[in-house]
């Protein structure tokens, strides 16, 4: 009996380790961490960044990309345009060889609009990644709390929580 119940832990904890695996991979590309900012419950808009990892000698490129919880969904950047920063929609965001891509708040990220149902902080949801050469990759989302750091001091923090890959 003791056995049996053991094995059920140690399948219940590999379960959830898995559960809270937050990267993922598709052809050469290894994503990492993809999450959005809280936003408030009546926003129709959101976004989600995340860091694309090339382990491939040729580069590859987002072409599109979607999730159910937004009538529309864009690839995105901000582009510096008569003197002032500026979102836009681009067609593409490419990754290159043996190199990376960091998809974040204030550069090249995924814009949500016409917003289906507004996830809250702590949820996941789901988006579907459509890459040239590695093809269809599917994430989940994490949902996090809005917070305004010093660029350098979220460096070094984000440095130190990924120490680990």
């Amino acid at each position: 009996m003791k056995k049996i119940i053991n094995i059920i832990l140690g399948s219940a904890l590999l379960l959830s380790c898995f559960a809270n695996a937050h990267d993922y991979k598709g052809g050469n590309l290894h994503i990492d961490h993809p999450w959005s900012k809280q936003v408030p419950p009546t926003s129709a808009v959101a976004a989600a960044f995340f860091n694309i990892m090339n382990h491939g000698d040729e580069g590859d490129t987002l072409l599109r990309a979607e999730s159910p919880i937004a009538g529309k969904t864009e690839l995105h950047a901000h582009i510096h345009e008569d003197g002032m920063m500026k979102m836009r929609e681009v067609e593409k965001i490419d990754i290159p060889a043996n190199g990376s891509r960091t998809l974040k708040p204030g550069s090249y990220h995924i814009m949500f609009f016409d917003l289906q149902k507004v996830p809250a902080l702590g949820d996941r949801f789901p988006l579907t990644l459509h890459f040239a050469k590695a093809g269809t990759i599917e994430v989940d989302v994490a949902v996090e709390e809005a917070t305004y750091k010093p660029s350098g001091q979220q460096k070094d923090e984000m440095k130190s929580a990924h120490a680990h890959h």
